[in-house]
């Protein structure tokens, strides 16, 4: 365990693991603002025209609703310069989805020492996209669960998110850029991501919602901004060590 632990150190340092996460947090950044906009802008005309607060959503969307409680304002726009914003906000959600996506081939075939290889299509965008929605309904849940069910909420919240964060990330561990590995050859990354999702989970409701609540009257947007890419890079981070653990593991075994 020291050796492999020395490996994933040095496969880390070797090829920029902390540079690797900032780029992608950078570009999930990008990518969030639009598709939260397009999201809760959404969601919040159908709550108003149900009646029910949009406010309240946000609140339970975790992340993506302290981001949408910066940048949705739907009460300040006409239903024409609302329609122009969605508009232009999915074309820059299609557009940010792709680069994140070539973000991501980018880190595994560097990582994995594989050949170059980059997604092509509309298909890969589709992914990212779908990937958000699930995310982002998920939480949702997630969080209403835990708020309506107290400490038992809590912990059945903590379980769900651990087996689906596992099941995800190890689906797109393997459909992203890797050597001919075996599927077992990728559950030591999605252990690693199903353990930070629930650390970033912790984090969020328990630390950054609340400093967020607190400083928005001192910081506005930019104190909004700098808690978004505070997260986005810790789960950069993350994602970058998961492939990094993968691929020492397997190397180290395939040398033995």
């Amino acid at each position: 365990m020291v050796d492999a632990g020395f490996l994933v150190q040095d496969l880390d340092a070797r090829v920029g693991g902390g540079i690797l996460a900032g780029a992608l947090a950078f570009r999930l950044f990008l990518f969030m603002v639009p598709f939260v906009y397009v999201v809760f802008t959404i969601l919040a005309v159908a709550s108003r025209a149900l009646g029910h607060d949009p406010g309240q959503l946000a609140r339970n969307a975790g992340i993506t609703g302290i981001l949408a409680s910066a940048v949705v304002k739907v009460g300040d726009q006409s239903a024409w310069t609302l329609v122009v914003l969605v508009l232009g906000a999915v074309v820059t959600m299609f557009i940010t989805a792709g680069s994140l996506m070539k973000a991501l081939y980018v880190v595994h075939w560097l990582i994995w020492r594989v050949h170059r290889v980059m997604p092509t299509g509309l298909v890969p965008r589709l992914a990212v996209i779908g990937c958000a929605v699930a995310v982002s309904a998920f939480g949702i849940a997630v969080n209403d669960l835990r708020s309506s069910s107290g400490v038992a909420g809590a912990v059945v919240a903590v379980l769900v998110i651990t087996a689906f964060s596992f099941a995800t990330w190890w689906w797109v561990s393997w459909k992203l850029p890797h050597a001919p590995a075996p599927a077992r050859a990728f559950v030591p990354g999605a252990l690693l991501m199903a353990i930070g999702a629930d650390v970033l989970h912790l984090l969020t409701v328990y630390w950054i919602g609340h400093l967020v609540a607190r400083k928005t009257n001192t910081y506005g947007a930019v104190g909004i901004a700098l808690a978004v890419l505070l997260w986005v890079y810790i789960l950069g981070r993350i994602m970058v060590g998961s492939a990094g653990l993968n691929a020492a593991l397997w190397y180290r075994r395939e040398d033995r």
